[in-house]
C-alpha cells in the first residue's frame, strides 16, 4: 500500500513536471503584429546570427515575414536579397524603408515596430485525473 502511494506520488509529479515544461514563452501575437507592420527579416539557412534571432522568438518565427537570401536554401529569394542590396544577415527592413543589420532584441524590435511585447496567454491544457 505504501508503495503504491509513493509510486502513485512520483508519478504525478513527472506528468506535472512534463506538462509545465516550456521551450519559452510564446510570443505569436507580437510576431504576427511585426508581420503586419511590414517588416521583415533577411538570412540564410547557415547563418548562426540568424539562429540566433529565430531562437528569441521560439517556434512564433513562423509568423515572421523572413527572407531566405541562400539561393540553396528553401524558398529562396536569393534575387530579391540582391535587388535590395542585403549584405549582411540578419537584416531587419521596415515599413519606413530603414534597416537595421544583426540580432535585435526584441525590446528593440518592439520600440520600432510599435508592437506590444508580451508572452501570450498559456494554453490551458486538460485536467489532469488521478486514479
Amino acid at each position: 500500500m505504501c508503495k503504491k502511494i509513493i509510486l502513485n506520488i512520483l508519478l504525478t509529479t513527472i506528468i506535472l513536471s512534463l506538462a509545465g515544461c516550456d521551450t519559452g514563452a510564446a510570443y505569436d501575437n507580437f510576431a504576427r503584429c511585426i508581420t503586419s507592420k511590414n517588416a521583415k527579416m533577411y538570412g540564410t539557412h547557415w547563418c548562426t546570427a540568424c539562429a540566433g534571432q529565430k531562437r528569441e522568438f521560439g517556434s512564433s518565427f513562423q509568423h515572421i515575414n523572413y527572407v531566405e537570401c541562400d539561393p540553396n536554401g528553401e524558398n529562396s529569394k536569393a534575387d530579391l536579397c540582391l535587388k535590395k542590396g542585403i549584405k549582411s544577415y540578419p537584416t531587419w527592413e521596415f515599413s519606413d524603408g530603414s534597416r537595421r543589420e544583426g540580432v535585435l532584441p526584441l525590446e528593440e524590435l518592439a520600440k520600432i515596430t510599435n508592437c506590444e511585447l508580451k508572452p501570450d496567454a498559456p494554453q490551458a491544457s486538460g485536467p489532469l485525473t488521478l486514479k
